[in-house]
């Protein structure tokens, strides 16, 4: 129960058991005072764990063997148990002395000089240990067998000790009521009476037995019986007696939140049996099922068999009939847990229809839902008992053994479900849906499932469950909708989650269509119902807060079992790459994988999606992509931070020092900002503080997972900013970061004149030698239509400063920030009195703020370079320059001998010097070895993370998928992690073709962010090729329109480059209006020439805004998420054609390839193309227009123009 989640199988406790302490739980939840334990059960368990015969014989002794009671009553004093023990035990050594004299209740009690033999003391004990709870039960059940004898002994005591006198009237009184009698005043002394049981006194029992049920009484009793002064209650202990017969077994149960909640259950508890080990010759694998019946069958109190395995051991034969338990978030235990319940041997059950008197057994299984839904199911089964074929629902139980286990409810989908299902969701990449509709109807093949529920003890059989009921109701297809803001069954994890598509449109919002003032008359016409559906549909595809997510599966799939995969692969870092990886994994339909941790310090982007634009985003996923792919659901997001890898332990310290074990670890962090992190000084939102820094209050980076939380929005900081006249905010560095960050400022209502833009010289950053992080390059128009804004708004921008230090007050506050100027001034000596006041407030810092006037740059002496030094006071600093690894990470990797140059160092498979550690994203770099001739580029900060992420997830599937990987993969006898081969030991041969054995990378690099003025800035540009990378310098390489009104935000600014053979290298955005950033990426890598002429009708002057141009509808087809497929099948097909390749070829031997391709050159080879191939061509656009119809509704195909005229 600590490491599983065992709770839906009883958490392996025998029914009664689990009742009990499900019980104890609510009360202990519901803040009441529960127990499952009298105080004689905590005190078997004391006397359990300690070994009393060592502590008797620790005691000195007489010379006749006895020792003294202070003696052992100090030695008792001495000892310590748990905190839930000693909390009930708090007087342990009184409750052991008072124990001996229960069990020797005629002899005085224990003073200071007393002697007693060990021996006695250790009978005692036990005789107290031994008294279990059916001992008890036989105790109490032989008194009240033999009542009446004790009701005359109590009689006969109650006289004694009234007095001769009154013997005659109170035998009157007894014959008459005997009740009265007992419930006479008169007070009775417990040891007397007990005296008066036994055999000497001829009484019934011995004495023996009588210190047995004076033990039991007092600690199972609940009577007090401590001393011989102890008085009889009336009822002569009965009521007690009772309560003893009705007694359960004490269970030592812990608060259910504790991790020792179930630890201390007894054996004979549990509901469970364990195989330690199986062994099987391979031949007869087949046959492993054959085994558990008789296992079963030695332990026929037992209804549960375990078995645990390493995580990266494959599955047999054997545990492909158990089901894996998942585990706790907070589990460190090293194995899978796999079980299986003896009923699931009998055979699988059965799916049948609901039937009237089935129903009732149906209402326990609802108990997992929330009342509105149990009520809607029940609703829902009663109209399909009434309807029957008539409803469009159909709900099956699983029966098994003449018991129901299981509800599914189908519900067959109207005409256009399925329609809308493929606008919006990219249902045709995992499904043939024409295959599915049969007999000439639409969704004919295809069923909803609407609800289901299982016992777990039959979650193997789903599959088979969900096969059974598409086989009786005719489908061939079932498709599940999941509203990701409810509770989502369990169910999913056996389907397959379809990704959501994007509209083909370059704008968010669409432009309402011009009215036009001659068609005003007339009448408009009513829309049909496939108007209706169609505009439906166009919504849901264009609905940005849609948080349904598609999961599928096909018939035919279902025959097939997932293979689990239980390998423990740890992400850090939730970059686009880490997220890719994580995407690509789980898209595989074959495997299943149980174990995936993403560790992502401040949660997923989406988790912020309330707090207004602050940082500029990679565009790579949008929030509703990554909520819709079920991401959560799938794997554990942990809001932590990696500080330490231990590599002989295979895991990870976090910040909190727990640690996160890992088979396969896979290091995606990126880079990040390094400007505080060059001071020793770690942001003021990172819990953790590395060895060597310190953190400064009001100093953050805007790389700080809780930046968003410091600066929210009515926060304390964003108060100051705005109330307080001497808080200011300095914002420095020129990434594009810093300008978001200065617009999330101004969004919070913070005044433009309390924000300090602070810009570092350009050469600081080139320096770097690799993409720079400079947001607008020199001379860039875009950078000038920003800072002309901020200067509108009053905010001051300081050009060609780099942060020196940061000068802290008394209290620890951010005091000033400190600047070396490399604009070329003259350093301004101090005044020797101003230089000795300084040094004082070096040494004897001054609590008040800081002496320069707010937001003005001070002359503060030279730097150590002996370039003028400024002083900038301010309240709060937050940077956004020049990038590297974050120092946690690179602790973690330099401390681990892995390979760092620069870079994390991995290879072409993106595998580290150790065989269990993977590296991908900006962090890393190829090795330089596989850069031979060609120049290319190593550093993957130049892919997209995307597709690096992708391309990591294939190379690791080499090694986990038994179907596609290696041998080892498939469960074959292969080499530990230890022995795998490193990056280091390619042998020289494979050296030499080593730059071939490196992934090709083509997807674009996105960026974009929310500017100053309101104003979305995207800039996409093509991967990196090789290691020098210019901007373009050939005049016709650039094409620009500027219709930007500063003003009021309309207008748009947008520049696209083109390369050397015409294709689209970069394109630029600024405006008012958010584009949607995926189509911008379909440009990137498009020929000039499919864009209708651009370059040539925007020379002309045709153009005035391009983005207005391609937003017309002529260009949809270009933005359709499937355009560059049928790019790829076009050019597979000219490849394939020698008449194409020879005139491509011959036309290509008098081109300089540094000039490129003119646009002469390219017009005349199309004019000299093939007549055939211009006609594949043409028929090959046909195609792809009237498969994409659902998106693509503008164009206007020969086949429609056929209909229409035979409509006339």
């Amino acid at each position: 129960a600590q490491c599983f989640q065992v709770d839906p199988y009883d958490n392996l406790l025998k029914g009664p058991y689990m009742k009990r302490v499900r019980e104890h739980s609510r009360r202990l939840m519901e803040g009441q005072d529960a127990s499952l334990c009298a105080p004689g059960d905590f005190l078997q368990v004391a006397l359990g764990s300690m070994d009393m015969d060592a502590l008797l014989d620790s005691i000195p002794k007489l010379e006749d063997g006895r020792i003294n009671a202070v003696q052992l009553h100090g030695a008792l004093q001495m000892q310590e148990f748990s905190d839930e023990v000693g909390e009930v035990l708090q007087e342990f050594e009184k409750s052991i002395m008072m124990l001996f004299w229960q069990a020797n209740f005629l002899e005085p009690m224990l003073q200071e000089n007393s002697l007693l033999f060990p021996s006695k003391v250790s009978e005692c004990v036990q005789l107290f240990v031994n008294l279990d709870i059916s001992e008890r039960k036989a105790i109490a059940s032989e008194v009240l067998k033999r009542w009446a004898e004790v009701q005359d002994i109590l009689k006969l005591t109650k006289e004694a000790m009234a007095g001769p006198g009154d013997a005659e009237e109170k035998e009157e009184k007894y014959e008459e009521n005997l009740g009265d009698l007992l419930e006479a005043d008169t007070t009775v002394d417990t040891v007397v009476f007990f005296k008066a049981l036994g055999q000497e006194e001829q009484g019934p029992f011995t004495q023996d037995f009588l210190a047995k049920l004076l033990i039991t009484l007092h600690w199972w009793g609940d009577v007090d019986i401590s001393s011989p002064l102890a008085l009889l209650p009336e009822d002569g202990y009965r009521e007690a007696l009772e309560k003893v017969m009705q007694s359960e077994e004490g269970l030592f149960v812990s608060h259910p939140n504790s991790p020792s909640w179930l630890a201390n259950m007894p054996p004979h508890s549990k509901d469970v049996f364990c195989v330690n080990m199986f062994c099987l010759d391979q031949a007869f694998q087949t046959q492993a099922l054959d085994f558990l019946l008789p296992a079963f069958s030695l332990f026929p109190e037992k209804d549960y068999c375990i078995i645990t395995q390493p995580h990266t051991a494959p599955n047999t034969p054997l545990l492909n009939a158990f089901t894996i338990v998942p585990p706790q978030p907070q589990n460190t235990f090293g194995h899978v847990l796999y079980l299986i319940h003896r009923a699931s041997l009998l055979g699988p059950p059965k799916v049948v229809s609901l039937k009237p008197h089935l129903l009732e057994q149906v209402h326990p299984l609802l108990d997992v839902f929330e009342e509105e839904t149990r009520q809607e199911i029940i609703s829902q089964s009663k109209l399909f008992l009434q309807e029957r074929k008539a409803s469009e629902l159909e709900v099956f139980v699983v029966d098994f053994d003449s018991q129901v286990v299981g509800l599914i409810m189908l519900q067959m989908p109207n005409a256009d479900v399925v329609d809308r299902l493929r606008c919006c969701y990219h249902l045709d990449d995992y499904l043939l849906v024409e295959h599915h509709e049969t007999g000439g109807f639409s969704n004919k093949g295809h069923v909803r499932l609407l609800h289901w529920v299982l016992n777990p003890l039959f979650q193997k059989y789903t599959r088979r469950l969900l096969q059974g009921a598409l086989r009786i109701c005719g489908k061939t297809a079932l498709f599940l909708e999941t509203e990701l803001k409810e509770s989502v069954s369990s169910i999913y994890r056996e389907l397959l989650q379809v990704a959501p598509r994007r509209p083909p449109q370059l704008k968010k919002i669409l432009r309402e269509p011009p009215k036009v003032a001659s068609f005003c008359n007339i009448e408009e016409e009513l829309p049909t119902e496939e108007d209706l559906r169609e505009k439906e549909r166009q919504q849901l595809l264009r609905d940005l807060e849609q948080t349904k997510a598609l999961s599928i599966v096909a018939k035919k799939l279902l025959s097939e079992t997932k293979i689990p995969v239980n390998a423990r692969i740890v992400v850090v870092g939730a970059s686009d790459c880490g997220l890719s990886f994580l995407e690509s994994l789980l898209s595989i339909p074959h495997l299943l994988f149980n174990s995936l941790t993403l560790l992502a310090p401040g949660g997923l982007e989406y988790h912020h999606a309330h707090h207004l634009p602050l940082v500029a985003g990679t565009a790579a996923y949008s929030h509703q992509e990554l909520r819709q792919i079920m991401l959560e659901l799938r794997v554990r997001i942990l809001d932590s931070r990696m500080v330490h890898i231990d590599r002989q332990q295979k895991c990870c310290i976090l910040h909190d020092g727990s640690m996160l074990p890992y088979d396969y670890l896979v290091v995606a962090t990126g880079l990040q900002d390094d400007a505080l992190h060059a001071l020793k000084i770690q942001s003021m939102g990172v819990e953790h503080v590395t060895d060597g820094y310190r953190r400064v209050n009001g100093a953050m980076s805007a790389a700080d997972p809780s930046i968003r939380d410091l600066l929210v929005e009515g926060g304390t900081l964003v108060k100051s900013l705005i109330w307080n006249p001497l808080s200011y905010a300095v914002v420095y560095g020129r990434s594009l970061n810093a300008y978001c960050v200065v617009q999330g400022l101004l969004l919070r209502k913070v005044p433009a004149r309390k924000i300090i833009l602070v810009l570092p010289s350009r050469s600081q950053e080139s320096q770097q030698g690799d993409i720079s992080v400079n947001a607008f390059y020199e001379g860039d128009e875009v950078e000038k239509k920003i800072h002309h804004i901020l200067e509108t708004m009053g905010l001051k921008v300081y050009e060609g400063y780099r942060l020196l230090g940061i000068q802290q007050c008394t209290r620890g506050r951010l005091k000033g920030l400190i600047f070396e100027d490399h604009n070329g001034g003259e350093v301004v000596p101090l005044p020797a009195e101003e230089t000795a006041e300084r040094e004082r407030e070096k040494r004897f810092p001054a609590p008040e703020a800081a002496r320069a006037p707010m937001g003005i740059l001070e002359d503060f002496g030279a730097s150590p370079a002996k370039l003028p030094q400024k002083l900038l006071a301010c309240r709060i600093c937050i940077t956004a320059d020049a990038v590297n690894v974050d120092p946690d990470i690179f602790n973690s990797v330099h401390g681990n001998g892995l390979v760092y140059d620069g870079r994390l160092i991995v290879d072409h498979n993106f595998g580290t010097t150790d065989p269990a550690i993977y590296g991908a994203g900006s962090l890393c770099e190829f090795s330089r070895r596989f850069q031979r001739q060609n120049s290319r580029y190593l550093r993957h900060d130049g892919f997209n993370g995307r597709e690096v992420g992708a391309k990591l997830a294939g190379a690791l599937l080499k090694r986990l998928d038994p179907v596609n990987g290696d041998s080892v993969a498939a469960g074959g006898v292969g080499m530990t992690t230890q022995d795998l081969p490193s990056a280091s030991m390619l042998t020289a041969t494979e050296e030499e073709s080593s730059p071939d054995l490196l992934p090709e990378f083509y997807m674009p690099i996105a960026k974009g962010g929310l500017l100053p003025g309101s104003l979305h800035y995207y800039r996409i540009h093509a991967c990196r090729r090789g290691d020098m990378q210019e901007e373009p310098s050939i005049e016709e390489q650039v094409i620009v329109t500027d219709t930007l009104d500063l003003a009021n935000g309309t207008g748009h600014f947008c520049r696209l480059t083109l390369d050397a053979f015409g294709k689209v290298d970069s394109i630029t955005y600024l405006g008012g209006e958010a584009l949607q950033v995926e189509s911008l990426w379909s440009l990137v890598g498009l020929s000039e020439t499919f864009l209708n002429y651009l370059y040539q009708r925007w020379r002309d002057n045709d153009i005035p805004d391009i983005v207005e141009f391609l937003a017309d509808e002529w260009a949809t087809a270009l933005f359709h998420d499937r355009f560059m497929d049928f790019c790829h099948q076009i050019k597979l097909e000219m490849l394939a054609s020698e008449e194409v390749k020879d005139l491509i070829n011959k036309a290509l031997e008098a081109v300089n390839l540094k000039e490129g391709l003119s646009r002469k050159l390219l017009t005349d080879i199309r004019k000299d193309l093939p007549s055939d191939s211009v006609k594949q061509i043409q028929d090959h656009l046909l195609d792809y227009l009237q498969e994409n119809t659902n998106h693509l509704k503008t164009y206007f195909l020969s086949w429609q123009w056929a209909e229409q005229g035979a409509r006339k």
